[in-house]
């Protein structure tokens, strides 16, 4: 009787358990799982590793322009800015200059004269200009303008200096590639006429054509030589720019 009582238990308590993963939301049945060891590493969804890598390019371009921003055009337009500011300060106190005070002494009173007692003993005068309140209001306008002008200045020479550094980048990496591609190019042509010389001597191809094949071989090293040059022009006029060697930044 004791067994058949406990399997009924068992039987209506594995029935239970069994509802009750059922009615498990998803979230929670997955973790469950997970920890069962009835999802495995290889069946977890995979991470898209290619968002995770920087860009070097992108990250070259920051410090070029971080670099091409420290020049002296840069260093100038602070000064300039400076400058207006100073003078900003100066407009809020310049109705000062413009007050004249004067004074003296009656003469009456240094000589000691019975007539000193008819007269002031001193005289005091004060010289205001009656325009000094719209004198000081347009001078404190021009110094607020001339920092806007200055700053404005400033942000305008940054944005140059950025789309110069990127067009020269994007030049030197230009002629950079075209001297890459020219050398191996270059390499083909000298073991193409390697193979000629030994044709030639076997007889298969004639004087004139590896005569024209070595023209065409001469060419193209003077082709690399310009392409050379070019990239030295583009490398000198980038680092003019940014003040310190491309192979330092690209390191």
């Amino acid at each position: 009787m004791k067994m058949y009582f406990l399997a009924v238990l068992f039987f209506i308590a594995e029935s239970i358990s069994a509802q009750t993963v059922a009615k498990m939301p998803d979230s929670i049945r997955h973790i469950v799982d997970e920890y069962n060891g009835v999802i495995t590493s290889s069946s977890r969804p995979s991470v898209n590793k290619a968002s995770y890598i920087v860009d070097s390019d992108q990250v070259i371009k920051d410090k070029l322009i971080k670099l091409a921003l420290k020049n002296d055009a840069i260093t100038a337009a602070d000064a300039n800015i400076t400058i207006a500011e100073i003078n900003r300060k100066k407009a809020n106190s310049s109705f000062l200059s413009s007050i004249s005070i004067g004074g003296n002494v009656n003469e009456f009173v240094v000589d000691n004269s019975p007539q000193a007692n008819f007269f002031p003993k001193y005289n005091l005068n004060v010289g205001i200009p009656l325009d000094i309140v719209a004198r000081s209001k347009q001078e404190k306008h021009v110094a607020d303008q001339n920092i806007i002008i200055t700053n404005a200045q400033k942000e305008l020479l940054k944005k140059n200096i950025k789309a110069r550094v990127l067009i020269l980048y994007a030049t030197y990496k230009e002629k950079k590639h075209q001297v890459e591609l020219q050398r191996i190019a270059n390499e083909d042509d000298a073991t193409g006429y390697e193979n000629a010389q030994k044709d030639f001597k076997d007889e298969v191809i004639s004087l004139e054509q590896l005569n024209k094949m070595y023209r065409g071989m001469i060419l193209q090293k003077a082709v690399l030589v310009e392409k050379e040059r070019d990239f030295d022009i583009a490398t000198i006029q980038l680092e003019e720019l940014i003040g310190v060697p491309v192979q330092s930044v690209l390191q």
